[in-house]
């Protein structure tokens, strides 16, 4: 595993991560899905094993991820190892009492949330707490910096970051100074995020965290175009039949392009993201132990610099999830 550092808080983070969105399992708001189906809590504590025993010492979740049941996984696991883990969870999605989806970044529920994924992850400080992709106008509310800073003096989190769910939201983010990291979708077929984001960060010193590098699964190889979801799988939401039938093709491009490089699509799809010097980390998602190995894989893949450019020039101007105004 190779490491690199987040921004400019002078943590090492692995650059393959935990993404442990689908471990969370069935999850739902006013009837959508919002998790990626049944999962094995067994199969979900194996891959968290094994991501730590391969190395992997940066582990993403959200207080949403299942409602709490992501982050209580990571608990189990992870507090003997505490130390040498990096913990990164996210507040801010929440339901009402009847079920529907909401986004509540007020102080008062960011200082009651913590508490709450603090003591589920069984530790006393969390290293990276971001915002769980909020609006420009959500920022602009003031009392967001001021529950962060005083979550930060009181010892309870290291440092906090935005998700953000476009580029020009990043490229606000950092402009006005806001927390310390970034995660941002990226991906080869979402470039978007490279070519002004990406260098603006690395200028002011912000770690880029790359979420959804497979592309909901796409990269994985294994769609068709007339691939069905589950009714409990968040991507039926998104990856619609329509919209199947326009990506596989460019997967399709993507593995010419590749070609022999690597011997699996998916480690071609993580090492292209881990290409670009701006991203600290990446965070794959995983339910088991064999797709953590798939994933940890890609740290010993170095694509050639001409395959690099040549999906830079073929797709880098595709952008599938921002076309769609795909919002994950």
């Amino acid at each position: 595993m190779q490491y690199r550092t987040l921004g400019n808080t002078g943590i090492r983070v692995s650059e393959i991560g935990f993404g442990a969105w689908a471990i969370g399992g069935t999850a739902d708001a006013s009837g959508a899905p919002l998790g990626w189906g049944r999962t094995s809590d067994e199969d979900s504590l194996a891959a968290i094993r094994t991501a730590r025993d391969l190395g992997v010492n940066f582990f993403d979740t959200a207080d949403s991820y299942g409602f709490g049941r992501s982050e209580s996984l990571l608990g189990i696991v992870l507090s003997r190892f505490r130390s040498d883990i990096v913990i990164a969870t996210k507040v801010g999605v929440t339901r009402t009492s009847d079920g529907a989806l909401q986004k509540n970044f007020s102080k008062q529920h960011i200082f009651h949330a913590v508490d709450g994924s603090l003591k589920r992850l069984r530790t006393d400080y969390i290293d990276l707490y971001q915002v769980h992709n909020p609006t420009i106008a959500d920022l602009q509310r003031e009392e967001i910096q001021e529950a962060m800073e005083r979550l930060q003096e009181i010892g309870k989190i290291r440092y906090w970051g935005v998700s953000v769910s476009s580029v020009e939201e990043g490229i606000e983010v950092i402009n006005r100074g806001w927390g310390h990291a970034l995660q941002v979708l990226y991906n080869v077929l979402n470039q978007a995020p490279a070519a002004e984001l990406f260098p603006l960060a690395r200028q002011k010193g912000y770690g880029i965290i790359a979420r959804v590098p497979l592309a909901s699964g796409l990269l994985s190889g294994k769609f068709r175009t007339d691939s069905v979801f589950a009714a409990d799988d968040v991507r039926q939401n998104f990856l619609t039949p329509k919209r199947l039938a326009e990506a596989i093709p460019r997967v399709d491009e993507v593995k010419a392009i590749i070609g022999g490089s690597t011997r699996l699509l998916a480690q071609g799809a993580l090492g292209f993201v881990l290409a670009d010097e701006a991203v600290s980390t990446t965070i794959p998602g995983a339910r088991n132990a064999r797709q953590v190995e798939i994933n940890v894989g890609a740290s010993e893949v170095v694509l050639p610099a001409d395959v690099v450019e040549r999906l830079r020039k073929r797709l880098g101007d595709y952008n599938f999830y921002q076309k769609h105004s795909i919002r994950i």
